[in-house]
């Protein structure tokens, strides 16, 4: 993803102190790449400490900033509306400067290391965090994008109607067998061929396309003597192979659920701004205003992930 840095991280820092004097306090994290260290909760498979941080080995300062939070800030796209987040008790921003360079285990590891020692430490209890996801959702199936915005004789969008759209759906009919192994073929410029794609009972309809594939009256889906969200491993006849190919085969086992679906995103990045940005020393006698702060962009190029589509019946 090709974005356009707007602005960076320079700030100034008018300190107001308890005699009267005005401290400059500058940094310069501009140069400085974000990091990330992803941690799950205590007892909790869902919630996750984010902490983002910045370190700037020149001049031994880091900025970093913690999310805890359930919303999945680096798999779900966000699109217009970014992830909001309030600096509080669960959510911290916090400038150090440190006696020596830091590292990423400072941020990283449970019990920081004892060396370097944070020598000057602000910490923002106050202020507003967006997160704006982006990235592009793909499957596995071969298929390109563009063949995939519409399938099948009525150009549709879902064709399974499982919620997932076509271009990363791995399974596209929602048969639980996944499209790439569904005998999908292409012409010399990359479009489908309808015609030449495998239709095991010749209805005109490919079988990535076709919920009944062999034409029996049961849907593959439910050709799943075992029930594990896998049609391919039931097998009655060897010489005709699984069952949902096989026609002399057609018995009804009612599998209500769809199989997880893997699908990967790519290009991700998520930029991190802040508003309203409160900072006070460790002794509460000096407070840093910040009215708007670019935190920085991330960028985590390939992220894979799953979902399970909800079955309505």
């Amino acid at each position: 993803m090709k974005r356009i840095l707007l602005f960076a991280i320079t700030l100034v820092f008018l300190v107001s102190c308890d005699d009267g004097d005005i401290i400059v306090t500058s940094f310069d994290f501009s140069d400085v790449n974000i990091e990330l260290c992803r941690t799950g909760s205590a007892n909790d498979t869902i919630t996750f400490n984010y902490v983002f941080f910045k370190n700037n080995s020149e001049t031994n300062e880091s900025l970093a900033l913690r999310l805890n939070t359930s919303q999945p800030i680096l798999t779900g796209l966000t699109g217009s509306t970014p992830y909001s987040f309030t600096l509080g008790v669960n959510n911290k921003l916090v400038y150090r400067r440190f006696d020596g360079a830091p590292t990423s285990s400072y941020f990283c590891n449970p019990i920081p290391p004892a060396s370097p020692v944070s020598i000057e430490e602000y910490v923002a209890n106050d202020g507003q965090v967006t997160v704006a996801t982006l990235g592009t959702l793909v499957d596995a199936d071969e298929i390109p994008t563009d063949e995939e915005l519409t399938l099948g004789p009525d150009n549709l969008e879902d064709y399974d109607g499982d919620g997932i759209p076509n271009y990363y759906d791995f399974d596209d009919d929602g048969d639980n067998v996944p499209t790439a192994s569904e005998g999908v073929e292409f012409l010399e410029d990359g479009t489908i061929d309808y015609e030449n794609s495998r239709d095991t009972d010749g209805d005109g309809l490919p079988d990535f396309i076709d919920m009944d594939d062999d034409g029996d009256g049961i849907l593959t889906r439910n050709e799943d003597k075992d029930r594990d969200l896998n049609p391919n491993n039931d097998v009655t006849d060897e010489s005709a192979g699984p069952d949902y190919l096989n026609s002399a085969v057609a018995v009804d086992y009612e599998v209500n659920e769809y199989r997880a679906h893997p699908y990967q995103i790519t290009d991700v990045g998520l930029t991190i701004n802040l508003t309203g940005v409160v900072f006070e020393n460790q002794n509460a006698d000096e407070i840093i205003r910040q009215e708007s702060l670019f935190f920085g962009e991330y960028d985590a190029s390939v992220v894979n992930t799953t979902v399970k589509p909800a079955f309505e019946e």
